[in-house]
C-alpha cells in the first residue's frame, strides 16, 4: 500500500513539475516576444531598439532556464520510480523540443554578447561627440555674449552692486570687524578690506579682476558640466556592457550546456566513437 501510494506521487509531483516547467517556458518566451517587438519594421536595425531588447531578454533568461530544469525534472522522476518513458519519435518527445529550446537559446545569447557590446560602445561614441557638439555651442554663445555690449552693461552693474556693498562695510566698522573674523568671507576679499583703508584703489582693482576672470569662470563651468557628463555616460555604458554581456555570456553557457548535454543523452546528438 506505501509503495503504491508513493508511486502515486510521485506521479503527481513529475507531472507537476512537467507542467510547470512547460508554463515557464512558454509564458517566458511569449514575454520577451512582446516586449522586445519593435513598433515598426525599421526599428530592428535601430541601435537603441536593440540595446533596450538585449536588455529585455537577457533580464527574463533565466526563466525559460528553470522552466527546462523542472521539466528535465520531471522525466527524471519518472524514471527513478519505474515508470518507463514510452519510446516515440523525438519530434513527439517533450525533452527534445526543451533541449533544443535550450540550444537555440544558448546560441541566441552567445549572440547577443558581441552585438550589445558593440551596441553599446557605438552609442557612447555617438553621445560623447553629441555633448562635444553641445559644450562647443554653449562655449560659442559665450564668446558671442562676451563681446556684445549688453554683457558689457551687466558686468558694469555687478561691478558697481559689489562696490556699494563694500563701501558699506567700510563706513561701518562694526560690520567690518565682523566680516573680517567671519569664516564664510573669502581671504581674497578679507584682503581686499584690509587694503582699501589705506589704499583706495584697491576696492577697484579687485572689482576690475574679478570682472576679468568672469568670463574664464564661465569658460570653467561649461567644460566642468561637459566632463561631468562624459563620466556618467562612460559609467553607464560600462556598467551595461558588464552587466548585460556577462549576464547573456553566462547564460548562454548554461542553455548550451543543459541542451547538448540533454540531446546526446537521449541520442539526438553522438560525439565521438560508439561503445561496443
Amino acid at each position: 500500500m506505501k509503495t503504491t501510494n508513493s508511486r502515486q506521487f510521485s506521479s503527481v509531483a513529475a507531472r507537476t513539475l512537467k507542467v510547470v516547467g512547460i508554463i515557464l517556458i512558454l509564458s517566458a518566451l511569449l514575454d520577451c516576444i512582446v516586449l522586445s517587438l519593435p513598433g515598426e519594421t525599421s526599428d530592428i536595425l535601430n541601435r537603441g531598439w536593440q540595446l533596450a531588447a538585449a536588455t529585455q531578454i537577457v533580464d527574463r533568461g533565466i526563466i525559460p532556464l528553470m522552466g527546462i530544469a523542472l521539466l528535465l525534472t520531471g522525466f527524471w522522476v519518472d524514471s527513478s520510480t519505474g515508470v518507463s518513458v514510452e519510446r516515440r519519435n523525438f519530434w513527439l518527445d517533450l525533452r527534445f523540443w526543451a533541449l533544443l529550446i535550450s540550444s537555440l537559446l544558448g546560441l541566441i545569447y552567445l549572440l547577443v554578447v558581441p552585438v550589445h557590446l558593440n551596441n553599446t560602445r557605438l552609442e557612447l561614441k555617438d553621445t560623447l561627440a553629441q555633448v562635444d557638439q553641445e559644450a562647443g555651442q554653449a562655449e560659442s554663445q559665450l564668446e558671442a555674449q562676451i563681446k556684445s555690449d549688453q554683457f558689457k552693461a551687466q558686468i558694469e552693474q555687478l561691478k558697481n552692486q559689489r562696490r556699494s556693498q563694500i563701501s558699506g562695510l567700510l563706513q561701518d566698522e562694526g560690520k567690518l570687524q565682523q566680516a573680517l573674523k567671519s569664516p564664510d568671507v573669502p581671504k581674497e576679499l578679507k584682503a581686499v578690506l584690509e587694503q582699501s583703508k589705506n589704499d583706495p584703489k584697491a576696492l577697484d582693482k579687485f572689482l576690475e579682476q574679478q570682472a576679468q576672470e568672469l568670463p574664464n569662470q564661465a569658460r570653467s563651468e561649461i567644460r566642468t558640466r561637459k566632463q561631468q557628463k562624459d563620466k556618467e555616460l562612460r559609467t553607464r555604458s560600462r556598467n551595461s556592457s558588464l552587466q548585460t554581456g556577462i549576464s547573456s555570456l553566462l547564460l548562454a553557457i548554461g542553455y548550451i550546456t543543459v541542451g547538448w548535454t540533454g540531446l546526446r543523452s537521449i541520442g539526438i546528438l553522438r560525439f565521438g566513437r560508439r561503445k561496443a
